[in-house]
């Protein structure tokens, strides 16, 4: 009996919860990898060289580590031919997998299923309470976090496990593709990959920072909102690909403290935003409150350009881009303020903001960029009340008082004082040409009024009540 195990966003071998059971249920296991074709052709779905290069160097580590296990098997093409192709040569009776919660995914397994006659079966591994597992007393998914929490925090949560011995068969392995034949251009990403840690994919960097964040867990709650302190835990991009699993992320610490919790309510959070794109999966084309469909957003502009390049004069926002096109990540609470700061001061449409991210992030999770955008323009589900608009300058004073963080991401601020580190441009033109930063030269005044922009933003909102 033999079972084709498909491996497809946990590129890792151990806790993996489709390995671990077809390895219990079956004589012979098959591990498969589809570099899925339908992706990488279609310029929609084709995603950023950071995310692929984190992906690429992920998956080759994951290649390694199955080598002695018998190999992990690797195929190019479309999903539903390549399985129907490999159930005929090697005989199989079962497909077994980890669920996947986009529209894109669940349009790629109907076709597998519709092409194929054999057990087709998938596992919750992605995340710990999926699809209608937690409802409201109406018996209809939340829309609300505060209640959902509630109920996620009373269910109990798995722990990792670990994968028994299986016997595999010899099978032609296509090999992986270079980045070139995938369509990317290498030159010069060597040399940044292995400058930037976040750049590195792969289970032994997701384990590394797994442990060195756990030294840190403990006070996570007084200092994750500091983008200058690196208190985070940096794992998002092993999360979005599995290098890791949410299982040993949540576990990462037995003894319970406020710092702990407040890491498992991010984790709670990832979950809510799955159930969500699963039972309306339209919300990643329109708002769940449908009312603010009819907001006359703004076309793209200058100011839009200026953002893309970080150079809108606002600091925390442009140390933000800059972070984002350097390190393909952004700090959590810098993403709220940059995005808050699109909605609310450029006024343009959520989807425009959503492309960009979805081309720069390397933890581009649809579920949760999507979720976390919508509460910043306060059209999802739980979100923000749409009056309640982010200061771009007092974000930063509050949350980058000395400015350390905005420094890091901008050498042209790097002699500016404290005291002016977050409006630049009221230094005097004397102090500006002591320190070698003219403002509207080397670093640019402000875009816009953010007053003028507040006010407009609760205009446009209230113009669709």
């Amino acid at each position: 009996m033999v079972c084709i195990v498909w491996l497809r966003r946990e590129l890792r071998l151990n806790d993996n919860t489709a390995l671990v059971e077809a390895a219990e249920d079956f004589d012979k296991v098959l591990p498969l990898y589809i570099i899925d074709s339908d992706i990488f052709n279609d310029n929609g779905l084709k995603p950023g060289f950071d995310r692929v290069f984190f992906w690429y160097n992920s998956l080759k580590n994951l290649i390694q580590r199955f080598r002695d296990w018998g190999g992990l098997v690797i195929r190019v093409g479309k999903p539903e031919v390549v399985l129907n192709n490999l159930v005929g040569e090697v005989d199989a009776q079962a497909i077994y997998f980890n669920s996947d919660y986009t529209p894109y995914s669940r349009k790629r397994d109907q076709k597998v299923l519709n092409f194929i006659d054999i057990e087709f079966k998938g596992f919750k591994d992605l995340v710990f309470h999926e699809k209608k597992e937690i409802l409201t007393g109406s018996n209809t998914p939340y829309k609300v976090f505060s209640y959902y929490e509630k109920k996620w925090n009373d269910l109990e949560k798995k722990k990792p496990t670990s994968i028994a011995d299986f016997n595999t068969l010899d099978v032609s392995d296509e090999g992986l593709p270079s980045l070139k034949e995938l369509g990317y251009d290498e030159k010069g990403y060597d040399e940044k990959g292995s400058d930037n840690p976040l750049f590195r994919g792969g289970r032994s960097r997701g384990l590394s920072l797994l442990d060195s964040f756990k030294e840190r867990v403990g006070s996570y709650h007084e200092f994750r909102d500091y983008p200058g302190m690196e208190w985070t835990s940096l794992l998002s991009p092993h999360l979005k690909f599995g290098t890791i699993s949410i299982r040993e992320a949540y576990w990462i610490d037995d003894d319970d403290s406020k710092g702990l919790n407040a890491w498992r309510r991010q984790l709670c959070w990832r979950d809510f935003y799955f159930q969500q794109l699963w039972n309306w999966p339209e919300m990643y084309k329109t708002p769940l409150k449908k009312k603010y469909t009819e907001i006359d957003w703004r076309d793209v502009n200058q100011e839009w350009d200026a953002f893309k390049k970080g150079e809108t004069g606002f600091p925390l926002i442009d140390a933000g881009v800059r972070q984002l096109l350097e390190t393909g990540w952004m700090h959590n609470r810098v993403r709220m303020a940059v995005a808050s700061f699109v909605a609310k001061d450029l006024h343009l449409d959520w989807r425009v903001l959503d492309s960009f991210f979805k081309k720069h992030f390397i933890d581009f999770e649809r579920a949760s960029m999507t979720g976390g955008i919508h509460w910043c323009y306060s059209i999802g589900g739980d979100s923000q009340p749409y009056f309640r608009v982010f200061n771009p300058t007092k974000q930063a004073k509050k949350y980058d008082p000395e400015g350390s963080y905005i420094k890091s991401y901008i050498p042209e601020l790097q002699m500016v004082p404290n005291e002016y580190i977050h409006k630049p441009d009221e230094m005097s033109e004397e102090l500006q040409r002591d320190i070698g930063c003219i403002v509207g030269e080397d670093y640019p005044k402000p875009v816009l009024k953010h007053k003028e922009r507040r006010k407009k933003a609760i205009e446009l909102y209230e113009s669709v009540k």
